[in-house]
């Protein structure tokens, strides 16, 4: 606990006398706290501009570092791909464009398994969610159990494995695994994407 220092010292001893002497404390309390109150004020002002300053952290954001597009209706999730349904959002990019960590988690998974090509499968606590990353360019240098932080890079946009144009396809799978139900990534895509979209 800090000291009250030399300004605080009075509203103590208002305090006391005012219950010795069975006055109310509050009425005790504004007599003192009456000088205080510009030098409450000018506090209240530096938390604001110091949160201005320094805007929280936000939870989640964009994978890709640069231009994008989401392709037509066959890159969507749930699109028929002959023999399969797409689990994921396909996410159209130069070969070599920044992967980044979507959110701070934990590497569950990676490798080359011929049609995920170059993946990495990261998972998050918080919103107990896995977020996968298939077609990169190269294996991923992070390795399974490894703590990532979001904006970490990851690796890159390629075209490795069954796929056609450089992309990444991102799955985002509610549960821990590659193998978890998957979601609809395109949602919290956009949602993301115009949050980069916005100037600081």
């Amino acid at each position: 606990m800090r000291p009250l220092g030399p300004r605080g010292l009075p509203f103590v001893a208002a305090t006391m006398a005012a219950v010795a002497a069975c006055v109310p404390t509050a009425a005790a309390a504004a007599e003192h706290l009456a000088p205080l109150s510009p030098t409450l004020e000018e506090a209240s002002r530096l938390a604001t501009l110091e949160s201005l300053r320094h805007p929280p952290r936000p939870p989640a954001m964009f994978p890709v570092r640069g231009r994008v597009g989401f392709g037509e209706q066959d890159a969507r999730f749930g699109a028929w791909r002959g023999g399969h349904v797409h689990e994921g959002q396909d996410v159209f990019a130069p070969a070599g464009t920044p992967l980044v960590a979507i959110r701070d988690g934990r590497v569950v998974e990676k490798g080359n398994d011929g049609g995920r090509g170059n993946y990495v499968a990261m998972w998050n606590r918080d919103a107990r969610r896995t977020f996968v990353y298939l077609h990169m360019l190269h294996p991923s240098r992070v390795r399974v159990g490894e703590r990532v932080r979001m904006g970490q890079r990851v690796g890159s946009v390629g075209c490795s494995g069954s796929c056609w144009g450089d992309h990444l396809h991102l799955e985002v799978r509610r549960g821990k695994g590659t193998t978890a139900r998957p979601l609809d990534p395109l949602p919290l895509l956009r949602r993301l994407a115009a949050r980069r979209a916005r100037p600081e």
